[in-house]
């Protein structure tokens, strides 16, 4: 109903007494003017065709990292693990590419909003939810007039199919991008419906106002990742700067800065699962391709419970040029869901793979 409501009275304050003009072209809910700042030229790949520049808006994910990327390393081999296969746990994560547009010769856009996000992409209750979105320029490599997103590839397991499998390989690049972690100064796209609800801790902004109701531009100055740790350690959200926040109607432009696309890749990649769940794999016999790859013989996180009781995986990062970071798990006995499972599925502790790196499990 709430949503009814403002499509219908977008509609009409559109219309202003012609109710002819209702069946003409659908009228833009909100329009957000794009200026560019620094030279496309100083972070240009070497020898890449010509761009096809364009400006996407993004809308974000409700997303918790894996506990093996937020823990901290039990050793060298963990920690480089951990920068080879973990987006950045702030990090924004895309959800859904809403819109995209050419960026002009003169670096500028107008980005017309014809339709409201969809439900997959609010958080909160019905009476009181908000979608947050960054604003992106990224090069169009594949032509097709959208952001592709990608997604991680994972090596396969005794259940699988072949190798690889469920990945996707995107090859545009995120040049430039108005909301890339919340470790970062950040100026979103926001739409509230109904009331606002601060305990959602989506992307969180505390100290900062509410984000008014419809579409609105907000600024945060950004929190560190020590903060953040300390923060929920405490059972509360990390604190922005109140001077450092800001709330704009979307009539104010938004001026993007053009960065090396190495820091922002993530941008055009999803994820599979959002809430921190793992897919569990029992080793093949044979040995996969390991090539290029980062790899750690890690305990199983149990956060101090004891039920690992020494149970270790064997965690492997995506090769160093995938389009997108990610994991793959292997244990020797475990469950798809639960690696620590009463019943496991499958037990070859006994009789571990002779490619296996990890020492046996202390279970």
């Amino acid at each position: 109903m709430i949503r009814a409501a403002i499509v219908l009275g977008l509609a009409l304050v559109a219309a202003c007494g012609d109710l002819a003009g209702l069946g003409g072209a659908t009228p833009a809910l909100a329009t957000i003017q794009i200026e560019t700042a620094g030279a496309f030229s100083a972070v240009e790949e070497p020898g890449a065709d010509p761009p096809a520049l364009r400006v996407a808006l993004v809308w974000g994910a409700q997303w918790l990292t894996e506990p093996l990327c937020i823990l901290p390393p039990e050793d060298a081999s963990a920690a480089a693990l951990i920068a080879a296969g973990c987006r950045d746990p702030f990090g924004f994560v895309p959800a859904r590419v809403a819109a995209s547009v050419p960026l002009v010769p003169d670096g500028t856009a107008s980005l017309s909003l014809l339709a409201l996000p969809a439900a997959d992409v609010m958080v909160g209750a019905v009476t009181a939810r908000v979608a947050y979105g960054s604003l992106v320029i990224y090069d169009d490599r594949d032509g097709d007039g959208t952001l592709t997103l990608g997604r991680a590839y994972q090596l396969a397991g005794r259940e699988d199919g072949p190798p690889d499998e469920g990945g996707i390989t995107t090859e545009d690049r995120v040049y430039a991008a108005s909301f890339v972690s919340m470790t970062e100064a950040d100026r979103r796209l926001a739409f509230r419906e109904g009331g606002f609800d601060p305990a959602t801790a989506f992307y969180p902004r505390s100290g900062c106002g509410d984000p008014p109701p419809g579409f609105s531009i907000v600024a945060a100055g950004g929190f560190t990742a020590t903060e953040a740790i300390a923060a929920q350690l405490r059972g509360e959200l990390p604190q922005e700067d109140p001077a450092r926040c800001e709330t704009a109607s979307t009539d104010e432009p938004v001026v993007l800065t053009y960065r090396a696309p190495a820091e922002l890749h993530e941008l055009a990649c999803e994820e599979r699962r959002n809430d921190s769940s793992i897919r569990y794999r029992e080793p093949l016999g044979d040995a996969p391709d390991l090539t290029n790859r980062t790899l750690a013989c890690v305990g199983i996180p149990d956060f101090g419970t004891g039920a690992a009781n020494g149970a270790r995986q064997l965690a492997v990062s995506g090769r160093a040029d995938d389009s997108c970071v990610g994991l793959t798990h292997y244990v020797l006995r475990g469950c798809s869901e639960n690696p620590l499972c009463a019943v496991p599925d499958w037990d070859i502790t006994a009789t571990p793979p002779s490619w296996w790196p990890c020492p046996q499990d202390a279970r």
